[in-house]
Parts: C-alpha cells; sequence; structure tokens
C-alpha cells in the first residue's frame, strides 16, 4: 500500500517564525495562492486542495500537466497561483478561480486567467513514497522529473541567507519565506519547526461566527465580524473583532453570505465583549485578518479585514504562534 491508496492525503504545514540564517534550512519564495497536491499516473493528473478537495475539475489547464513530469507515477506537493506580469503571484485573481463547477466557465477562466502549478516537494515516485526520504533529497528528485513550461515551475531554494533571502522576497512583491530543515521527512499534516513560514505582515485565518449591528453608512450590513479559531481541545476560541479593511462591495457580498447562515445561539461557550448586539452565524465561513500584535489572551491587536479565504476550511483555523 502507497500514498495513493491513502487519498485524499494532508499536506504538511508550517509554524510561524521570525527570520533567520542556518545551514540546516533551505529557504524557498512563499507563493500565495491555493495550497494543492498534484497525482500523477500515467499521464492522468488529479488536484487535490489542503481541504481535502478534488479541485481538477477548477483547472483544465493544468489537466495536461502529466506529460510535463517524467515516470509512470507521482504525488506531488506544491502551489496553484496565477501570476501577475511581473512573475508575483495575483491572490486577487486566484480567488476568481476557486469553486468552479462549470467545466466550460473553468475552460474560459483556464484561458483568459491561466493557473501555474509550482511544485516544491515530492512525496511519491513510481511506486515509492519517499516520506522519510531527506528534504534535499526529495527536491532534487524532483527538479530531476518536471520539464517546466508556462503552467509548471519548479519551486527552487536558496542555501543559508535566509534573512538576506527574506528581504529580497519582499522587495520583489512575495508575502515572505519559507525555511525547511534540509534533512527534514515530510510529515503529513504536521504542523512543527522542520518548516517555518516567515511573512511580510502578520496574518492569521479566522471563523466568522458572528457580526454585530451596523450604524450610519453600514445600517444596511454590518458592523464588525465576530472571529474565532479552534483551540487545541478542538473548541471555538474567540480571537478579537474587525471592522477594518471593508470596501462597499465586500460588505454588501458578505452580508449576503452571512444571512444565509444565521443561528439563534452562538457556536462558541465563553462570553464575548462587543459593543452592540451580535446576530449568530454557522461557523463555515473563513477570512483572512491581518493584525499588529496578539495579547497575552490571545486576542488580535488592530485587526484588518483582508480578504474572504473560500479555499480553506474552518478546521484549518488554529493558533500555530
Amino acid at each position: 500500500m502507497t500514498l495513493f491508496d491513502e487519498r485524499p492525503i494532508r499536506p504538511m504545514l508550517a509554524k510561524t517564525g521570525e527570520p533567520f540564517d542556518s545551514d540546516d534550512y533551505l529557504f524557498e519564495l512563499k507563493w500565495d495562492g491555493q495550497r494543492t497536491l498534484l497525482f500523477k499516473h500515467d499521464d492522468k493528473v488529479e488536484l487535490q486542495n489542503r481541504s481535502l478537495r478534488d479541485v481538477t475539475r477548477e483547472y483544465p489547464e493544468l489537466q495536461k500537466l502529466g506529460t510535463s513530469i517524467r515516470g509512470k507515477a507521482a504525488i506531488i506537493d506544491g502551489e496553484t497561483v496565477i501570476l501577475g506580469p511581473d512573475g508575483t503571484p495575483d491572490f486577487h485573481q486566484m480567488q476568481s478561480r476557486f469553486g468552479i463547477e462549470d467545466a466550460k466557465r473553468a475552460v474560459v477562466l483556464g484561458k483568459t486567467i491561466p493557473a501555474t502549478y509550482v511544485a516544491f516537494d515530492l512525496l511519491h515516485f513510481n511506486g515509492c513514497d519517499l516520506l522519510t526520504a531527506p528534504l534535499e533529497e526529495r527536491k532534487r528528485h524532483l527538479k530531476s522529473i518536471l520539464r517546466e513550461g508556462p503552467h509548471l515551475l519548479y519551486g527552487d531554494h536558496i542555501e543559508k541567507h535566509g534573512k538576506r533571502f527574506y528581504e529580497d522576497a519582499l522587495k520583489k512583491g512575495f508575502e515572505g519565506i519559507i525555511g525547511k530543515e534540509r534533512t527534514s521527512q515530510y510529515m503529513l499534516g504536521a504542523r512543527g519547526t522542520s518548516w517555518i513560514k516567515i511573512k511580510g505582515s502578520t496574518t492569521i485565518d479566522c471563523i466568522i461566527i458572528g457580526f454585530s449591528k451596523g450604524e450610519r453608512a453600514r445600517a444596511s450590513t454590518f458592523g464588525s465580524l465576530v472571529l474565532a479559531v479552534y483551540s487545541d481541545k478542538g473548541e471555538l476560541q474567540h480571537i478579537g473583532n474587525v471592522g477594518g479593511g471593508f470596501d462597499n462591495r465586500t460588505l454588501i457580498s458578505l452580508k449576503t453570505k452571512l444571512d444565509k447562515l444565521v443561528r439563534k445561539t452562538p457556536t462558541i461557550k465563553e462570553p464575548i465583549e462587543v459593543l452592540s448586539p451580535v446576530t449568530w452565524v454557522r461557523p463555515l465561513l473563513v477570512c483572512e485578518v491581518r493584525y499588529m500584535a496578539m495579547t497575552d489572551d490571545k486576542k488580535l491587536r488592530f485587526p484588518r479585514f483582508s480578504i474572504l479565504r473560500t479555499d480553506k476550511a474552518p478546521e484549518e483555523c488554529r493558533l500555530d504562534i
């Protein structure tokens, strides 16, 4: 039995950290897109996101990548991105590719907003699982089987100089870098210090569990969102409220989504401090929030709404800091 028989599989995750130099780590760019596992068998390709959902039909242009990957069978870890004119990921464009179920629409988007798959790890090749092989060996093997093209890139790395690489990445428009221990094994679904993500701004994925009543210009939408993450015990934990960072279009579209999820009672046990009445919703929507710092009691300081993350599941929203 191999990883092919265990699908779907959970990708390895990274802890949050600060820039550092180390001879023991490889440093890669952090690509802002959709984490995607690619399964190749003969020339057929299937794609799975980090929420374990099959997204093959959403990216018809990537279904042809089987001929660009040597060997009969492979499982590759990587990121599906939309590249802008300068070669950096455009996540706002990426959002337009999420959840497209209409096959004809997916084909049109594949031509007008084409995706690129950035491959950075190899988990299986020709019948052999590679989870216990050292990272640098897996990457060396991966590079040897790829034929890069418009829809396929190898996620390269640099050695030792993580601090300088981080500064260069930010200047070029990337959101940060990831440091990976060069001898590390691939731990399915695990989040440890073997992989460390270093971002230019601090963000967190949160679950929307409610919204407060809006006033004045926001009377028809909402004032703020009530946010939570899952604790180590698997319980929802209030992490703060966010009322800034919204444009009018987002306010209207988000309110429409929230109205469909309204429930009478909160999904959280602890009392929550909100100045105006709260409408509770089912904990199904995930949003990315930028913030300045985290208080000692694990509340966000100066949070601002960034974007709705339709590519992520609520169960993924946990504190990793």
